[in-house]
């Protein structure tokens, strides 16, 4: 009778799947994950894995630090450039004051280029497009000083 039972339970045992992949589960399928190396291949991956989302998460980290420093730079261009462009606002405002206290004839040409330049106020939709309307108009303010200096 213990025979049969012994030879009962290697047959029961046997017809028993066992897998190495240890996520399948079972006592089996655990004690060949163990000894046959399944759990330390999965813990491999997973650790494979996680490194190379860690350096892709370093990488992303510098990218968004280089852009933030660009960010920065370019704020403080822009208001140096905003403050250069509000010293030559006064600049033709001071001229203009100039040239009709001194009796100077100024044509409505030159009159709209000086309230163009002087109540003009750049923006953009984003920096780039804010430094660029910034240099056009500082640009537009030093070429309108030239031609209202050749009045005087």
């Amino acid at each position: 009778m213990k025979k049969s039972l012994i030879v009962l339970a290697v047959f029961s045992l046997s017809a028993c799947s066992v897998s190495q992949d240890p996520a399948d589960g079972g006592f089996l399928s655990g004690l060949v994950g163990v000894g046959g190396g399944g759990y330390q291949d999965r813990v491999d991956e997973g650790q494979a894995a996680l490194e190379e989302d860690q350096a892709q998460a370093a990488v992303l980290q510098a990218q968004q630090q280089r852009a933030y420093a660009r960010s920065a730079a370019m704020a403080t261009e822009i208001e140096q450039l905003r403050a250069k462009h509000t010293q030559w606002r006064v600049t033709i405002s001071n001229q203009v004051a100039e040239l009709r206290s001194s009796g100077a004839v100024m044509s409505p040409f030159i009159m709209a280029r000086v309230n163009a330049v002087v109540n003009t106020s750049p923006s953009g939709s984003n920096d780039a497009a804010r430094l660029a309307a910034l240099q056009t108009a500082i640009a537009d303010a030093r070429a309108l000083s030239a031609d209202l200096a050749a009045l005087s």
